[in-house]
């Protein structure tokens, strides 16, 4: 049995604000597991953004990562019929 990762991350904004986690890589986005409040909520993710920003926490010595939330991209809308070329 291993042991899990150290968290190293911490999440801001969104609906993961203030979870500790663990990442691996040092740009980019990432989705990270929605907690969820009960057994019969859908399990969910969210996309946070990996930023140089690091957060000083009291349970640790070291500053963690600061993700930040990258607010959900809306779908286009659905195409215009009217031949407008919207």
């Amino acid at each position: 049995m291993t042991a899990a990762p150290p968290r190293n991350a911490i999440c801001l904004g969104g609906p993961c604000h203030g979870m500790l986690t663990h990442i691996d890589q040092d740009i980019g986005t990432l989705t990270v597991p929605v907690p969820r409040r009960s057994p019969e909520e859908p399990e969910a993710v969210a996309r946070y953004r990996i930023t140089r920003e690091r957060v000083h926490h009291p349970c640790r010595t070291e500053p963690f990562v600061a993700l930040h939330w990258a607010d959900p991209v809306e779908p286009p809308g659905p195409p215009c019929l009217c031949g407008c070329g919207d």
